[in-house]
This record gives structure tokens, C-alpha cells and sequence, in this order.
């Protein structure tokens, strides 16, 4: 039985959402989940993965899966729409980051989700042009864009000790404008990637 991609978001973002206090450990996908999930955990549940770098600063090991190279459509991780899943572990193999990039535009549906399940700080959307969503949920922020109407959704997790040590080196110039400050959190997260 195939799962719809919508079913299956929903599932996966919700699970912990009658939780109460335990929702803050269950932040994150299925099998991906910070507070729980290792480095070690995550190549045991996801053999798939690739290991596509290292991030000097926080001298931790990147991973990716992508939809298309993974022959098993079921993984907890990866859904129908998603383009590319990157995971980011600590020196300590804790995981710090995790980024969701979309196919399409999904910000409607998953901003919908989102917003049921954790706090949410900033929300802005536009008939034509970004959409951007800020979220929260015990020492995670979550961050939710679609850069261009119609475009491709990304959906990224970072622990926010991690995002605060990051921002530390932030040209001022930059913390004006959400996006670029988001941008500047992706890239150093995920520089190997580009």
C-alpha cells in the first residue's frame, strides 16, 4: 500500500503533537530526532545515507539521502515530494541540524502542521514572492521557506546552541533580513553540500 506524500507529512509531523512535554525530544521526522537520535543510530536505521562531508566548524559528518537513489519509497525519512534529506551531526555524533528540501511548493500544508505542533514566532507569506515561517520547540528552531511563489520548499531543524554559536559570526548587514539569515545558517551547516 502506498502512502500518500500529504498522509505520510502528516503522520510524520504530528506524531508527537499528544505528546505534551514529551514533544520537545520528538522534534524532527519519524527516526530522526534531536535529543535522541546519534550519529551512530542514524546509520544503523538509514544505511542509505551518504556521507557527503564534514562541517570543520562544528567538526561533525554530513549525511544525504535522496528520494531516487533510495529503493525503499517506506524510509521514515524520506517522503514522495522530498528532493534531498541533509543530516548534520556534532563532534559528540549528536545530531545538530537537519534539512528537508521539497520538490515543490509544500509551505501551505506543512506551515499548517507545523504551527499546530510547536510555537510559532515569525510567519510571513506573500501572494508573489517568499514565504517564510520561524518556528520553536524545545531547544530546536525550525525554520520553514518557499524562496518563490511556486517553488521548492525547504524545511530545516538546527538545536539552537548550535544556531546561536553559528550566529556569533553573522555579518551585521545580514541580521536585518530573516532570509538571509537563514541562508547564512543553511550554508554553514551544509557547506560541503553546494
Amino acid at each position: 500500500m502506498k502512502v500518500s506524500f500529504l498522509g505520510y507529512l502528516f503522520l510524520v509531523l504530528t506524531s508527537s503533537f499528544f505528546c505534551g512535554n514529551l514533544s520537545a525530544v520528538s522534534t524532527g521526522t519519524l527516526t530522526v530526532k534531536f535529543g535522541q537520535t546519534t550519529e551512530d543510530t542514524f546509520k544503523a536505521t538509514h544505511p542509505e545515507a551518504v556521507n557527503v562531508g564534514f562541517n570543520n566548524e562544528l567538526r561533525g559528518n554530513i549525511y544525504k539521502e535522496t528520494p531516487d537513489n533510495n529503493k525503499d519509497k517506506r524510509s521514515d525519512i524520506i517522503f514522495e515530494s522530498t528532493k534531498d534529506v541533509f543530516v548534520l551531526f556534532d563532534q559528540n555524533k549528536n545530531l545538530s541540524a537537519l534539512q528537508l528540501q521539497f520538490k515543490n511548493d509544500q509551505f501551505s500544508l506543512i506551515s499548517a502542521i507545523l504551527a499546530s505542533k510547536y510555537t510559532t514566532t515569525i510567519k510571513k507569506t506573500s501572494f508573489i514572492g517568499s514565504d517564510y515561517m520561524e518556528l520553536y520547540n524545545g531547544g530546536v528552531s525550525i525554520y520553514l521557506m518557499d524562496p518563490f511563489f511556486h517553488s521548492n520548499t525547504s524545511l530545516f531543524f538546527i538545536r539552537t546552541d548550535v544556531r546561536n554559536e553559528i550566529l556569533k559570526n553573522i555579518p551585521t548587514k545580514m541580521l536585518n533580513d530573516e532570509i538571509d539569515v537563514l541562508n547564512y545558517l543553511v550554508k554553514r551547516s551544509f557547506p560541503s553540500t553546494e
